[in-house]
């Protein structure tokens, strides 16, 4: 493979030698050329001048060498894209997922930028919007964001809080562009925070990169997703009714006891109103 690999102190850059196809037939050993040569917690900077064409097996093969980076602490950008190539990376909306950058100089000056935040152990809230009823909360995500190692703590520490206050969680990612390896741990916790305190979470989106990025790591199943909030919280108060009629709460009537027509008639009438009023909408 034309492939000219240059190691610095602070990142990898690879960049093809001639002109060329990143294809089914050579994008395992492109993948696996790039994994070779990476470092735990390294930059890679892909850099695409030479790069004519690439199909889907080429993108999947990107998609894997991103996900084994991240989840080494490390960070994949991609440089110097042509403009076929741009068009086919934002019809398949993975420009949200990929750090891309127009030139090497950008994408160097991007790595020292986020390694002296890092340095500074930078951090920032997500912003959320929260609405509270008897059944459960509904959190949003107000604008575009991110889920990454700068806000995980704080994101999960608010979810845990208003886990507190709800038996059920409806979180709305309509808005949540990407996610790191940070923010998949920090799901993955959350996950089992849940089902460790019989609690609920369920996911709202309609977004593509996210429903391929669930699926690249495996979390699709995660937590009960639905596309509209109409849904989730149709869902939501389904289960907290069925919790309310919890077993728990059927009357029981000692055989030795007997109960007259109009003590029978009179049981009745109060669980078909008691019934009516839990029925009714919060």
């Amino acid at each position: 493979m034309f492939m000219d690999i240059q190691q610095h102190d602070q990142f990898l850059h690879i960049r093809f030698s001639q002109q060329y196809s990143l294809h089914y037939g050579n994008s395992e050993e492109f993948k696996t050329q790039v994994l070779e040569n990476y470092k735990h917690g390294q930059t890679v900077i892909l850099d695409f001048q030479k790069l004519d064409f690439i199909d889907s097996a080429g993108l999947t093969a990107l998609i894997s060498i991103r996900k084994k980076i991240l989840a080494t602490q490390g960070s994949l950008k991609i440089v110097n894209i042509g403009e076929r190539i741009q068009k086919l990376i934002q019809i398949t909306r993975l420009h949200r997922v990929f750090e891309i950058y127009d030139s090497l100089e950008e994408a160097i000056e991007s790595s020292k930028e986020k390694a002296d935040q890092s340095n500074q152990s930078y951090s920032y809230d997500v912003k959320l919007q929260v609405e509270h009823t008897e059944s459960y909360s509904l959190i949003k995500i107000e604008q575009p964001d991110s889920l990454i190692a700068a806000n995980c703590q704080q994101f999960r520490d608010k979810i845990k809080t208003y886990l507190q206050k709800s038996d059920i969680i409806i979180l709305n990612f309509d808005n949540l562009c990407n996610i790191d390896s940070e923010g998949i741990a920090t799901l993955i916790h959350l996950n089992r925070y849940v089902r460790e305190h019989n609690k609920k979470i369920f996911l709202v989106y309609n977004n593509q990169v996210l429903t391929r990025l669930f699926k690249l790591h495996f979390l699709d199943d995660l937590f009960p997703q639905f596309q509209t909030d109409e849904e989730a919280i149709n869902a939501a108060e389904s289960v907290a009714l069925r919790q309310q009629v919890s077993p728990e709460q059927t009357l029981i009537v000692p055989e030795s006891e007997t109960v007259s027509d109009s003590e029978s008639e009179f049981s009745d009438i109060h669980f078909l109103s008691s019934w009516k009023k839990m029925r009714k909408p919060c």
